[in-house]
């Protein structure tokens, strides 16, 4: 019985690391997909300014969007915490009222 069950773990173990080298495969593949190849060999001095300003540009838009991303979660996350504390404060407050309420019509 005990071969049987190491077997089934090792089946187990084979099917989870294929997972996981198929999730790997697609995240290389989307990466390849985003990733453009940067070709600036022929460019000359003024060309290649100006290709490090367009890609500075490009990551400054992009760090922009993260930043406003990230502040967008922060006040969602506080928001989601307050308003769970409500929801307790009123819990709360809603079963004291119901057992005095019951306590008065005995």
């Amino acid at each position: 019985m005990g071969s049987q069950y190491s077997s089934y773990l090792q089946k187990a173990d084979s099917k989870r690391g294929g997972k996981k080298q198929t999730e790997r495969e697609k995240k290389k593949k989307i990466l390849a997909d985003r990733r453009k190849p940067l070709n600036i060999d022929h460019l000359n001095e003024d060309k290649l300014r100006e290709k490090a300003k367009e890609l500075w540009d490009w990551l400054y838009t992009l760090e922009a969007e993260k930043f406003e991303h990230l502040e967008k979660l922060k006040r969602q996350k506080y928001e989601v915490t307050t308003q769970r504390k409500r929801v307790e404060e009123l819990s709360k407050y809603s079963k004291k009222g119901a057992a005095a309420r019951r306590r008065k019509h005995l």
